[in-house]
């Protein structure tokens, strides 16, 4: 689970204190993001085509190729991973047209100014559409600004956004081609680290979130999305084990859910029955790490894995079980089952791949669904209540402002304050800060680089071109570790790339520092005097996921009810959606604890409704894992009234926390779901089948109660105090 970053004892935040967090953010450095390789190749189509325009006696063509290949290149590596091709194509076809557009009515102020306005707007509604949406939007609004100043007819312009287009298309195209340095060794990668982040949760603590391992295996499944990657055996072998990768997640949280019930509930047997559990995580912990090094081809540990297999069988089968109400032998034979799978699936996923081998499908991929998608995300979101809505008002009056400003100051390239007053605003304030900062740090750091580099080396012509290329791999590999860094290279690369053109490379890094400092502090005034917090979305993200996980609950209910297993693809659809908003709204809560006191979410609070729903969604987990079981049930039409009030009282918990901050929660005759789980226990038997849903129900209904407490509408007919 993210936590809040720690306060001490006290629980808010002063406006100090919250700036001072957001810039020491900035100097944060990962190591083991460095990603030397993938720097390497986001780098050659950088000098490649400044070299070109170099040779050809272009030099203006080389310059304005390589920014476009740079931006590019930012694009993807300022988030590391996989390059997301159709990103950035996406990316240099919006900076095309961009440049065009700005060129063609740079001449013109008063409509220049105007257009501005409309395509800060839209840059600032795509970041409703994530880090994606964000960065196309960005890198518009750079080449619109940086461009847009060398204004020019129509052939002019068009020769431009030409040359844009052609320096970020040879980022997609050079990537597209290496992309296989070895055939499937990136998807082997990614799958073998899902099953390492299974391994590890294995052995955690029942608290420990399961988000990265649904991260890692998230990863694993967009490696294979490419529909290139159809036709090979050793490619579904891989889908397969992801499949299951996705199963045994909900396996291990439903068992470390047991866990915590058996704990809960204070039986004597319940420290012995913890330590026989724990030897069969730990033993399947250790297959699935060895199934990782399977997949990765590692021949040796084939064997090993089967091994490894037999033992967590002989283990599972000794377990004695001891409380028929949880059935934890039921969920470690099934875990036992799934770990044999993945032994089976592992070696030959490990081996083969070769690209003659695959069959391209020209209908894998649905983009206009997506597209659908994303327009009614832009629009949802086009309104003031809505951050991204308030962001794009921002951008709209502050870089236009900006750039009539940058025209009366006496600056040398004053386009460069109002691309850093741009592109430090962000929808959050602790983004906006921590920017701001990385911005300022970067920037220094890029400028001492540069000045030291020109007053020691001198460089000029071919050598500007390797200059060019060392600083744009140093850039590229540190951005997912350090943007300050990373943004330093990236400095220090652009006072070089333009060195080709205007020699006077003291001169322009000073002005690069000046302008960005000044472009900076401007971004952080306008988002002073009109800021946004994110305790509005915060208490909205929150009510997103009490949403999802009603709908999940009311799905396994429904199939319990029924006596029948719920739809797989459906259930699966339903519980990726909660995972997902959870994710969202854990970040979101953090983002709004990291704020000023008086701006943030309640604490408190919002930590008991995550933790609460956290206890819920693994009792439905469980729940549906045992309907699941291929074995007979009854249907228990019984449950139904249940069933209907743990929704109704979801629903009060949603519509309460989407309502706020604006409106206070107010007393509500919230539906009695413990006396009706009261009424259904007494017409259950007493079977081991009616023992264990009894015990995941009671857990869902105190869960449902504790959440309702946490929003502040505790029910009057709750009187059992909740054990989370």
């Amino acid at each position: 689970m993210t936590t809040a970053p720690p306060r001490g004892t006290d629980d808010s935040l002063p406006a100090t204190a919250a700036v001072t967090q957001a810039v020491r953010a900035a100097a944060r450095f990962d190591r083991k993001l460095v990603a030397f390789d993938a720097g390497l190749l986001a780098a050659i189509p950088v000098a490649s085509v400044l070299a070109i325009g170099i040779a050809i006696g272009k030099p203006v063509w080389g310059v304005t190729m390589g920014a476009g290949a740079m931006l590019a290149g930012i694009a993807w590596r300022v988030s590391g991973g996989r390059p997301p091709l159709a990103l950035m194509a996406t990316d240099a076809v919006g900076m095309a047209v961009s440049t065009f557009v700005g060129s063609i009515t740079g001449s013109v102020t008063w409509l220049h100014i105007v257009i501005l306005c409309v395509w800060c707007a839209m840059a600032g509604l795509l970041v409703s559409l994530g880090n994606r949406g964000g960065a196309v939007g960005t890198q518009a609004m750079i080449a619109f600004v940086v461009f847009g100043r060398l204004s020019g007819g129509a052939s002019e312009a068009l020769g431009l956004a030409t040359l844009v287009l052609a320096g970020g298309m040879a980022q997609v195209v050079f990537l597209s081609i290496v992309r296989w340095p070895l055939p499937l060794r990136g998807q082997r990668t990614a799958t073998a680290a899902a099953f390492r982040a299974l391994s590890s949760l294995a052995t955690a603590s029942d608290e420990v979130s399961t988000i990265p391992a649904a991260q890692a295996i998230d990863a694993a499944e967009t490696s294979l999305a490419s529909p290139a990657l159809f036709g090979d055996a050793a490619v579904t072998n891989l889908r397969s084990l992801v499949n299951e990768a996705f199963r045994l997640r909900v396996q291990l949280m439903a068992i470390h859910a047991l866990l915590r019930q058996l704990r809960a509930a204070g039986a004597p047997e319940a420290t012995s029955d913890d330590g026989a559990v724990r030897r069969s995580l730990s033993v399947a912990a250790a297959a699935l790490d060895t199934a990782a090094q399977t997949i990765q081809g590692d021949v040796g540990a084939g064997d090993r894995l089967g091994r490894r297999t037999a033992e967590l069988d002989a283990v599972v089968k000794s377990y004695d079980h001891r409380d028929p109400a949880l059935h934890m032998d039921r969920r470690l034979a099934a875990l036992a089952g799934q770990v044999r799978a993945v032994a089976s699936l592992a070696p030959s996923a490990g081996q083969g791949g070769g690209l003659r081998s695959r069959r391209p499908y020209a209908r894998t991929n649905q983009p206009l669904q997506g597209f659908r998608a994303d327009l009614e995300q832009l629009r949802a979101n086009m309104s003031l209540q809505s951050p991204a809505g308030r962001h794009a008002l921002r951008l709209a009056v502050v870089v236009p402002a900006a750039t009539l400003l940058a025209r009366e100051l006496p600056l040398q390239r004053s386009y460069w304050m109002v691309v850093a007053a741009a592109t430090v605003l962000r929808p959050e304030f602790g983004t906006t800060f921590t920017r701001g900062a990385e911005r300022a740090l970067g920037t220094t750091l890029g400028v001492a680089l540069a000045g030291a580099i020109a007053v020691t080396l001198h460089p000029a012509g071919g050598a500007t071109i390797v200059l060019v290329a060392v600083l744009a791999w140093a850039g590229y590999s540190f951005f997912p570790a350090s943007w300050a860094l990373g943004f330093g290279f990236i400095t220090a690369l652009v006072v070089f790339l333009l060195n080709a053109i205007s020699p006077d490379t003291l001169a322009t890094a000073t002005d690069r520092l000046v302008d960005t400092l000044v472009g900076g502090a401007i971004g952080l005034i306008a988002y002073a005097a009109w800021p946004t917090w994110a305790k509005t979305s915060a208490w909205q993200s929150l009510a997103d996921l009490v949403g999802a996980e009603r709908a999940y609950v009311d799905g396994v209910l429904a199939a319990t009810a029924a006596g029948r297993p719920p739809g797989d693809e459906r259930m699966r659809a339903l519980a990726r959606q909660a995972r997902l908003d959870r994710t969202t709204a854990e970040s979101t809560v953090a983002r709004s604890l990291s704020e000023p006191s008086t701006r943030q979410i309640d604490a408190s609070q919002s930590q008991r409704a995550l933790g609460a729903m956290r206890r819920l969604i693994q009792a439905a987990h469980v729940l549906r894992l045992d309907v699941q079981d291929e074995h007979e049930r009854q249907p228990h039409p019984g449950l139904q009234p249940l069933q209907e009030g743990i929704d109704e009282l979801l629903g009060d918990v949603q519509i309460s926390f989407a309502a706020r901050p604006q409106e206070s929660p107010v007393p509500r005759d919230l539906p009695d779901i413990r006396g009706c789980y009261e009424a259904f226990e007494r017409r259950c038997g007493s079977d081991e089948d009616s023992l264990a849903l009894l015990a995941q129900l009671d857990e869902m209904v105190d869960a449902a109660n504790s959440l309702a407490a946490a929003a502040g509408l505790e029910s009057a007919h709750e009187d059992a105090p909740g054990r989370g």
